[in-house]
């Protein structure tokens, strides 16, 4: 039984997409990465800056850097 469980993948949690990440956004409100972090609980720091990143690429958001890595990402008008 140990054996059985050790060979076993482990869960991924389930990541948003892009929409919806933006669908938890509020137009012109600035947000940084940790304060979407808190509504995906299951995905990652790094997971919701990439598809705020393609969000803007797309241009869905646009994206101010800061200093000391801070970036600030918002729905334009």
């Amino acid at each position: 039984m140990a054996d059985s469980q050790s060979s076993s993948v482990p869960r991924t949690p389930e990541e948003p997409t892009p929409q919806q990440v933006l669908e938890e956004m509020n137009r012109c409100e600035p947000y940084i990465v940790s304060d979407l972090v808190d509504a995906f609980p299951d995905a990652s720091r790094w997971t919701v800056q990439r598809r705020l990143d393609s969000l803007v690429e797309d241009g869905e958001l646009s994206k101010k850097k800061h200093t000391e890595n801070r970036v600030s990402y918002w729905i334009p008008k």
